[in-house]
């Protein structure tokens, strides 16, 4: 979650309440947080060098705006490039999608989604292998169409996600002038 914190505010310094108002209005359906956790992220942030403070004297409350700083630029690049094999494939590819435009090189861009398709590729066929496995739906056992039906929807949507990405990844726009490919 930090890091994806780091990518709203590469976005656009904001405030905590502000960084909760981006999360309330929709991106916890690609990455959920709550008011607490999304301040732990900004201390630990603040506290490792990733964030400085730029506080707001003409604000009555004193609202502090978190601020990037080049440090919070390299590790939040870093994460972009090296989606965590702990992360479910469909959380990181939201995530690092949603942010790849900050991504300032095409060649990145496209490391970062072959990554992100090679470990949803995996999850993928490790479902794949589940239900290939799963022998209780070829008789009565309790439940067995319930298993089978969600390892189903699992197959359909990670399948989804593989075709996705190849498709953005077939789609990145074309090389800028004076961008390197």
């Amino acid at each position: 979650m930090r890091n994806f914190i780091l990518g709203l505010l590469l976005l656009r310094p904001m405030s905590l309440y502000e960084v909760h108002a981006q999360f309330a209005a929709g991106l916890s359906h690609i990455y959920a947080a709550s008011y607490g956790s999304i301040h732990r992220s900004l201390k630990q942030l603040l506290s490792q060098g990733d964030l400085a403070c730029a506080d707001e004297p003409a604000s009555a409350r004193n609202r502090r705006r978190y601020v990037v700083t080049d440090q919070g630029r390299r590790t939040w690049l870093a994460w972009m490039k090296e989606p965590a094999s702990t992360e479910n494939a469909e959380v990181a590819a939201l995530a690092r999608v949603f942010l790849l435009g900050l991504v300032d090189d095409r060649p990145t861009r496209l490391s970062v989604l072959a990554s992100l398709r090679a470990r949803a590729l995996a999850e993928h066929e490790a479902l794949l292998g589940i239900d290939n496995d799963s022998g209780d739906r070829e008789n009565d056992a309790p439940g067995a169409r319930y298993r089978a039906t969600t390892v189903h929807y699992g197959v359909a949507a990670s399948g989804n996600l593989v075709d996705w990405l190849d498709e953005l990844a077939t789609t990145e726009n074309p090389v800028p002038a004076g961008e390197k490919r």
